[in-house]
């Protein structure tokens, strides 16, 4: 904003000013209009002075005023976002004395715009277990929330759709900028002897064909375009009705001094995003070794590169036991019992993993 003296000088100016004198200058006064984020609204104002109020600026059917600071130079009032003017939103400059005008503007919007897709789908494996309990389904823009299970369907290979195979919330489970949504198989479908289960069946059974459809149309969070149509088709086998087990995993043995990365091999898929922060890698004295993640062959390897070359030491590599794999089953649980076979205690989730010396 200006300051006091200067709003002190306008305002005595404004005062020995008659109205007949501010009429042709209204009428004089142009507007300059920004052509980029950062520019400033300027009104022009040859003959005479003129206050802040003279120029205000909304977003189009807005009623309070954006925020901003004014200047005063050279016959000009200029006006000078906080935050700038964002790209491809609709502005009002409101400007004159007495009567205002009004003209509405645009800044262009040069961003590439990116396509709506579906771009990942997970577990990502063409065979999946018939207990699967999720799907992670990742798109290439924010999408609109709370019409999900209009366009997501589960269709059998003679091509129905089971419409009671996802459990649906009254508040979908989106990640906070919605480009990745958590589709989660209905647990009674998947549990033996629960009345869903007996009364429908399960909603995947081994030996079938699936496809899990994203049908065409759904609008992205702007409105701006629609989704394309995306389909995942994949084969059914046994269910997974066993914990983990750290002892039926396998390691390669990385080399001391190297930075070749250490990779794990499970006996099962596991949940992707939980793979991306449930397992860690400690030299002895539990010193954390840091390092990039990531993971392959159908969520069935995990691979550890390290930020530092490998220590002479042996490592540890642990497991948070709430790791669940793709049908929900941890280290502590399995998600499906039956009845008078429940498990108790905790399966291994620790591997001790020996470094080798390469050289000479």
């Amino acid at each position: 904003m200006t300051s006091w003296a200067t709003k002190n000088r306008i305002a005595k100016l404004l005062a020995v000013l008659s109205i007949s004198a501010l009429a042709p200058m209204a009428q004089a006064q142009e507007v300059s209009l920004p052509h980029a984020t950062g520019d400033p609204v300027v009104l022009h104002f040859p003959h005479g002075s003129i206050g802040d109020d003279a120029l205000t600026v909304f977003v189009k059917g807005a009623e309070t005023p954006i925020a901003g600071r004014y200047a005063i130079a050279n016959d000009t009032l200029s006006f000078i976002p906080a935050f700038g003017f964002e790209p491809g939103q609709d502005y009002v400059a409101k400007f004159g004395v007495g009567d205002k005008k009004q003209v509405t503007f645009r800044i262009p919007d040069d961003r590439i715009a990116v396509p709506a897709s579906v771009t990942n789908v997970y577990p990502s494996g063409d065979t999946l277990p018939e207990n699967t309990l999720r799907f992670y389904i990742h798109f290439s823009v924010p999408m609109q929330p709370q019409v999900a299970f209009d366009y997501i369907k589960l269709r059998e290979a003679s091509g129905s759709v089971d419409e009671a195979a996802f459990m649906r919330f009254k508040q979908e489970l989106w990640n906070e900028d919605r480009t990745r949504l958590t589709v989660l198989i209905d647990p009674g479908r998947i549990k033996r002897d629960v009345a869903t289960n007996v009364e429908l069946g399960p909603a995947l059974l081994a030996g079938q064909q699936y496809t899990l459809v994203v049908e065409d149309g759904w609008p992205t969070a702007d409105g701006s375009t629609v989704l394309p149509a995306f389909t995942k088709t994949f084969q059914v086998s046994e269910a997974l009705r066993s914990r983990p087990n750290t002892n039926r995993w396998s390691t390669n043995v990385p080399c001391v001094g190297t930075r070749d990365p250490l990779t794990v091999a499970f006996d099962r898929p596991f949940d992707r995003h939980l793979l991306m922060r449930s397992l860690r890698v400690e030299a002895s004295e539990r010193s954390l070794i840091g390092g990039q993640i990531d993971v392959a062959m159908a969520e069935h390897v995990w691979i550890f590169e390290p930020a530092q070359p490998w220590p002479a030491d042996d490592l540890r590599l642990i497991a948070d036991t709430t790791l669940e794999d793709v049908a929900g089953n941890n280290f502590h649980d399995l998600l499906d019992h039956i009845a008078g076979q429940e498990v108790s205690g905790t399966s291994s989730s620790e591997l001790r993993i020996s470094t080798r010396n390469c050289t000479g």
